[in-house]
């Protein structure tokens, strides 16, 4: 399992608690996610006719955000071993 991130040293995102998945671990990571939240509500309220062309632009530009400052995607497991190694280099 890969505990930190491709481009960086911080991780973003890290394995989900519940589910399987990545998820935001980091003050970045939500605000990266509050961002693309914001920009598809202000995309469908004020241009309805470029949303169906933004969404999977979005979506893809999430994913790769996702992958580059992200670790495996797991779940309970792989959670464990994360939330094992942040604590390791907080120390």
């Amino acid at each position: 399992m890969r505990t930190s991130p491709l481009l960086g040293s911080k991780a973003w995102f890290g394995p989900r608690r519940f589910g399987w998945g990545l998820g935001p671990v980091s003050v970045e990571g939500w605000a990266v996610t509050a961002i693309f939240v914001a920009v598809g509500a202000v995309i469908r309220r004020r241009r309805p006719d470029m949303q169906a062309a933004a969404k999977p632009v979005l979506a893809t530009l999430a994913v790769v955000i996702a992958v580059v400052k992200g670790t495996t995607p797991g779940g309970r497991r792989a959670w464990r071993k994360f939330d094992a190694a942040r604590r390791t280099t907080r120390d």
